[in-house]
């Protein structure tokens, strides 16, 4: 399906699934703080087997979609550029990287000079200025989230770099409205070192995905967390594993434990105590401490039924640690 400078249609998904896309750079680089770069390899490994992720279902991207064209043109006219073309029904590649890109927007600079203009929300990111000249990529993004002063890599920052590198593009922005009340825009100028990051990462998740396919063998990044752990290693044998080289982590896992539970405890007897000389007051000045003990509400709900859910294990994200000294 295509889309319009006067409504957005959501074209779908246009990168293919056996290379890196532009959206998933953060991903892979270990900058986005809602997936690992596990998560990314392993739902193009399912891709590959043929198990196909169920589709995103979240509202916000509903939204996004609706408003993209509306952020992008508004974007450009605050730059004093024309619309945008944001019909492209295909995606971009990199003429020598094995990375692919698709585009909200495409506008063509005047060759006018920008600067920094936080009363007018523009703001440049990685320059003092930044001159708008030949084409610029345009990314719209909507958030319900707190209004950034710095642009995050997750949230546009790197995907733009991303579409430089495959359009040619020597500058972009990425518009954000945030929570449907304020637009801002961020200004970037093509950066070699950030550009140099990507390209490794698109070389070495490449290298993983052939590695999988010419012998079934995945070759897993470093494990972030425990949740990474899970995700990776979801199903366990009943096999033991000799790992006498880490028996001093064991033992701080267990002094850490017990050191937060004390921690935990104190907690709770201070906050008792003060709540005892505060009694029903809401407020109490401790020296140069507000201290606020407030209520939360809740709204009245009608009752639910749970919906019936298939029987499934997963593995634990803590460990259980038994002393056999």
């Amino acid at each position: 399906m295509s889309k319009s400078n006067n409504s957005k249609v959501a074209e779908g998904k246009l990168t293919p699934d056996d290379i890196l896309s532009g959206s998933q750079v953060p991903t892979v680089l270990g900058r986005n703080p809602y997936q690992t770069p596990n998560d990314l390899l392993k739902r193009a490994i399912d891709i590959m087997s043929g198990i196909q992720p169920p589709p995103p279902t979240h509202e916000a991207i509903g939204w996004g979609n609706k408003f993209e064209v509306e952020i992008l043109n508004e974007s450009c006219a605050r730059l004093g550029l024309g619309n945008p073309k944001t019909t492209f029904n295909k995606a971009f590649f990199h003429k020598d990287l094995p990375l692919a890109v698709s585009l909200d927007g495409m506008v063509q600079g005047h060759g006018n000079t920008i600067m920094s203009n936080p009363g007018s929300n523009i703001f440049i990111q990685n320059a003092d200025e930044l001159t708008l000249e030949g084409d610029g990529i345009v990314e719209a993004k909507l958030t319900g989230q707190d209004i950034d002063i710095e642009l995050p890599d997750y949230r546009g920052r790197l995907q733009l770099q991303a579409q430089m590198m495959c359009t040619g593009a020597k500058w972009g922005l990425v518009a954000v409205l945030y929570r449907g009340v304020q637009l801002r825009i961020f200004l970037f100028k093509e950066d070699a070192e950030v550009q140099q990051q990507i390209a490794e990462a698109a070389i070495d998740y490449k290298r993983r995905l052939i590695k999988y396919e010419d012998n079934q063998e995945i070759e897993w990044y470093p494990i972030e967390s425990p949740k990474d752990a899970q995700s990776v290693y979801d199903q366990s044998t009943e096999e033991w594993v000799e790992l006498h080289e880490m028996e001093d982590m064991v033992e701080k896992i267990i002094d850490t434990r017990a050191e937060i539970k004390d921690k935990e405890e104190d907690l709770k007897r201070m906050q008792a105590e003060i709540m005892s000389q505060m009694a029903d007051r809401k407020y109490a000045q401790a020296g140069k401490y507000q201290v606020t003990w407030g209520e939360i509400s809740f709204k009245a709900v009608p009752e639910k039924i749970i919906p019936a859910k298939e029987a499934r294990t997963v593995r634990n994200t803590n460990l259980r640690i038994k002393y056999n000294g």
